[in-house]
């Protein structure tokens, strides 16, 4: 064969080659980028996965929170309708006398375990203003009591001492007397105004060493014409 014929088939022989390697390529090319593909979406998958979980566990925190608040609840109530008998067995010898003095011997309120300590306390106060009313003739009004869910009897026990005793006190050189419970963070705060009060504050010795078993604390002071007592039953009271 002459040397024309031997560079065309070298040439034929070459490109053939790199038709071959250049489809291999090719083929590698498509693989590569199946590959980066399919592994780009184990990733976009992997991240959705990942976002879900985060989710999911923002959602399981908030039903904790929820839970923990659910059995704080339930724990207060357990707490209020578990109070110790005797408190109860006290708490109703106090409505019975009441309701002895009162002429009405049956009360229809529930003493004991279940029984509304609120309800009871803002009827055993306003009976008691009654009481004083038709004793002394000085008209007694409830405001308000403010006291939360939390309340024992033992609670209601001392706040309702503490009123009977000081509109005692003041009624009978008062126009009228107005009573507030509320609290100020753990404390019970009494608050008795004696309205139409023009002379000094009444000798309290005796009262604010009674009311030291009560981890309690007695402050009078006269504004214009009126006087107001305040009592403020520590936390530590109720839990001895």
């Amino acid at each position: 064969m002459s040397s024309a014929v031997w560079v065309i088939i070298l040439f034929a022989t070459l490109l053939a080659i790199t038709g071959v390697g250049l489809g291999l390529l090719a083929r590698a090319l498509r693989i590569s980028r199946d590959a980066t593909t399919a592994e780009h979406e184990r990733l976009t998958e992997a991240r959705r996965s990942v976002r879900h979980l985060e989710t999911r566990a923002s959602t399981l925190r908030a039903e904790l929170s929820e839970a923990h608040h659910t059995t704080a609840e339930l724990t207060a109530r357990v707490r209020r309708v578990g109070t110790d008998p005797r408190t109860s067995g006290l708490w109703a010898l106090e409505r019975y006398r009441q309701a002895r003095l009162a002429g009405t011997p049956i009360l229809g309120s529930t003493i004991g375990p279940g029984m509304d300590v609120l309800v009871e306390l803002r009827s055993a106060v306003a009976l008691d203003l009654e009481l004083l009313r038709d004793e002394v003739g000085t008209h007694g009004e409830l405001v308000g009591i403010s006291l939360g869910n939390q309340v024992e009897a033992r609670d209601a026990l001392a706040t309702l001492r503490v009123i009977q005793e000081l509109t005692a006190a003041l009624a009978k050189r008062s126009d009228e007397l107005r009573v507030t419970v509320d609290r100020d963070s753990d404390d019970i705060v009494v608050t008795v105004e004696a309205v139409g009060w023009t002379e000094e504050a009444p000798p309290h010795g005796a009262l604010t060493s009674s009311l030291t078993g009560l981890d309690a604390i007695l402050e009078m002071r006269s504004t214009g014409n009126d006087l107001v007592a305040v009592v403020k039953i520590g936390r530590g009271s109720v839990d001895r």
